[in-house]
């Protein structure tokens, strides 16, 4: 009798549709559809952005907490984070506390959003005796250069009169001076990991404001003048004597410029967020005892290769030599970019057999139906 088909399945999410347990669970659902006798082990990932902080809590089996913080537009909001109280470690997505979906569509303008409610959520761990944070840097709404998280902290921003400033950047024009007199000095015990993707610095074309502030919602026109504006906050830190780091340094655009804040300001260290999660669910050992692996992602494109959760996979595949294919809620990659990553196969939930419109409304059974047609056409 034939050996059972070995399958891991290690997602990431589907951002704006599924998480990436959910897609996992589909992704089974699809290969047990095709092979019933198949052994298929669920390894859901994460690369810093959205969920990561719920992966690594759930993988490493951390409580699982919520506080209430100010919301990028100031109202307040719940989110989510995890504790390991034994090891007084704690796990946090920045997109929970200042993410694009938790800002209204009609108030999506980065000159008014802040980053406090992350700076919050770093409070909450350290009130709950955390002294090694984790910070999932993916899925910000915001390009405030993670002045609100530092406001939070304690940091006071002032004008030229002394007079104290909202940590938006449409106020941090009058910036003058950065008064760190009142930093939670428990930060002094604290490490900080970095999990992003990204390795953009701060400022220049290359920069938060300009790479990413479109994105956000930053009229084309304005990138110029919010550069500034990051500038601008970044001399006057330095000369307040706490830049560790310069801005050049990679991965200080990440969040909007959270990471300048957490890197450069605070002295986090950046790890490749899917590395990390990898390291952590061990995905390795999953791998070599695999027949195949399947992954996935949203939007499988040119970023893909750069730290994101499917090029990670296809890294710790490589070695033992089994085959990867993947499936996408949507695929914007040509066929010499695709051989590149290294796939054997990609499918996509939106390649003409499904609109848009019904992609997102059954995703699951999209998912499902792509994963079964993967093991059957192979």
């Amino acid at each position: 009798m034939a050996e059972p088909l070995r399958v891991v399945v290690c997602p990431d999410s589907f951002k704006g549709s599924l998480a990436a347990e959910e897609v996992a669970a589909a992704m089974v659902r699809g290969v047990l559809a095709a092979r019933p006798d198949a052994r298929v082990q669920a390894l859901p990932m994460a690369d810093g952005g959205e969920g990561t902080a719920w992966r690594v809590s759930r993988a490493a089996g951390w409580e699982w907490r919520q506080a209430r913080v100010t919301g990028p537009d100031g109202t307040a909001l719940q989110a989510g984070w995890g504790l390991d109280p034994q090891g007084r470690r704690a796990v946090l997505d920045v997109a929970t506390a200042c993410g694009l979906d938790r800002i209204p569509a009609g108030r999506r303008d980065p000159w008014q959003l802040d980053t406090r409610g992350v700076g919050e959520l770093m409070r909450a761990a350290l009130d709950a005796g955390a002294r090694h944070l984790l910070v999932g840097l993916g899925g910000s709404g915001t390009v405030d250069g993670g002045a609100g998280l530092l406001a939070a902290l304690g940091v006071r921003f002032r004008d030229a009169d002394g007079c104290a400033l909202a940590p938006h950047p449409a106020a941090l024009g009058a910036l003058v001076q950065a008064d760190f007199a009142e930093l939670d000095p428990r930060l002094g015990e604290v490490d900080i990991t970095l999990l992003s993707d990204v390795d953009n610095p701060l400022i220049g074309p290359q920069g938060a404001a300009a790479v990413f502030g479109p994105q956000k919602g930053l009229a084309v026109d304005d990138v110029a003048a919010m550069d500034a504006c990051m500038q601008r906050l970044a001399g006057v830190i330095e000369a307040a004597g706490w830049l560790q780091r310069p801005v050049d340094a990679p991965g200080a655009g990440a969040a909007g410029g959270l990471g300048f804040a957490l890197g450069c300001v605070l002295g986090g260290t950046a790890r490749m967020g899917a590395t990390y999660v990898a390291d952590l669910i061990g995905l390795d050992a999953a791998v070599r005892e695999a027949d195949r692996v399947i992954t996935g992602e949203g939007r499988l494109d040119g970023q893909t290769a750069h730290g994101k959760v499917v090029a990670e996979v296809l890294r710790r595949a490589e070695g033992p030599g089994v085959p990867v294919a993947a499936v996408a809620g949507s695929v914007d990659a040509d066929a010499d970019e695709l051989a590149a990553l290294g796939l054997t196969d990609v499918r996509a939930l939106c390649d003409g057999s499904l609109t848009l419109e019904e992609a997102m409304a059954h995703p699951a059974d999209a998912i499902a139906a792509r994963t079964r047609s993967l093991i059957e056409e192979a």
